[in-house]
């Protein structure tokens, strides 16, 4: 096998064969990549692609555990210019690299043959995909078609890592980390499809062919995820909230589903309060812990938070909503109107929550700030 050393040489006068991101040079079994950063942006101990030693030993335990990833096999850090640069030997990535598959601006023919195509992958390799992601939580993984390849043996391959936070690893039993890891850090099997033109003109049956697909490619990610995180099924009514009525729908139609997501239970509400109090704790651990400010658990980090379990979107369903729709001329200011409602409601948990507990500099100055804000607003909570 090519030394590091004699790779980098070699790729000197070798065509880089990156789809976009990093320089890369094949050499057979094996490529080089290429990561520089400019000297001048650089503190002292800062390095170009600072955290590469721990990538890969994290990368080269998970090819252990099975996720189909690549090995790293050498790693050089060298000085080129102006420059650092970090060079990772590695082995080259089984399959095709996904960006190959996602054309932009095809016709309707070539769209409905590229979600044919993804339908048709096997469902062991949806399953894979699944699994290897949550086994990726802590890597620092962008969950774009750059960084995945598709090899029809073996399935979906994951390359380009950032970090190895061995303190944060994916927990099944932890729903955080689950919406977490499926709506951020997993590739969806319909983001590699084809696409046409943004204003293509679609007959009204040419449109239900590409919904059908999307549809069932959608449908066959959802069994997926149930299959390798059998508790996923409570929540999945709350996963699947901003979807459209006409997938949920379809879901129930087909089976994929047992319960009818366009109706609202009782068991609705309590999955609601727990996933509510999952949020709650974790703003309250944000001000207590870290300091977090008002203006920024206010504008970010409650939107941020709830949204992740879609709660927001759910609040206009819930029985304790007394917000008339009908008062509304548009949906966007009652959708705006039931946001505030949440929000307020939300920050008078905070406080409460707060005034009841041991007080810190950190407390303090949080219902300091909390003050003038809630002067501001008519009590909701």
């Amino acid at each position: 096998m090519i030394s590091i050393e004699q790779a980098i040489e070699l790729a000197k006068n070798k065509e880089n064969m990156s789809n976009g991101g990093s320089a890369c040079f094949d050499f057979g079994d094996v490529v080089l990549v290429k990561y520089s950063d400019s000297l001048r942006y650089m503190k002292n101990g800062e390095h170009a692609r600072s955290m590469e030693e721990e990538v890969m030993e994290g990368i080269n335990h998970k090819a252990d555990l099975g996720v189909n990833t690549p090995r790293h096999i050498a790693l050089k850090r060298v000085i080129e210019g102006d420059y650092e640069t970090c060079y990772v030997l590695q082995e080259k990535c089984k399959g095709t690299n996904c960006t190959n598959y996602s054309k932009y601006g095809v016709s309707f023919n070539e769209l409905v043959e590229s979600l044919k195509f993804v339908l048709n992958i096997p469902f062991s390799h949806y399953q894979k995909l699944i699994s290897d992601g949550c086994l990726l939580f802590e890597m620092g993984y962008e969950a774009k078609n750059k960084n995945l390849f598709y090899d029809e043996d073996t399935g979906f391959w994951f390359i380009d890592f950032l970090s190895n936070d061995k303190n944060n690893p994916f927990d099944i039993n932890d729903i955080t980390k689950v919406f977490t890891a499926l709506r951020y850090r997993i590739p969806k099997p319909l983001q590699i499809t084809s696409r046409m033109e943004y204003d293509a003109k679609v007959s009204k049956e040419e449109q239900s062919t590409i919904d059908e697909l999307e549809f069932a490619i959608k449908a066959k990610t959802l069994l997926a995820i149930k299959s390798v995180i059998p508790q996923f099924k409570r929540y999945e009514k709350f996963f699947l909230l901003h979807e459209s009525d006409a997938f949920k729908a379809y879901l129930v139609k087909e089976k994929i589903t047992d319960k009818d997501l366009l109706k609202v239970t009782e068991e609705d509400y309590v999955v609601f309060d727990e996933l509510y109090q999952t949020v709650l704790d974790g703003i309250i651990d944000k001000i207590v812990n870290k300091g977090d400010t008002f203006e920024n658990i206010e504008l970010n980090e409650i939107r941020n938070d709830s949204l992740l379990f879609n709660l927001q979107k759910f609040w206009q369903y819930h029985k304790d909503v007394s917000i008339d729709p009908s008062s509304f001329d548009d949906e966007y200011d009652y959708e705006r109107a039931v946001s505030r409602d949440y929000l307020q409601k939300f920050i008078g948990n905070v406080i409460t929550r707060l005034s009841l507990m041991p007080t810190n500099d950190h407390i303090q100055a949080f219902l300091k700030q909390a003050e003038s804000y809630m002067a501001s607003v008519p009590k909701t909570y």
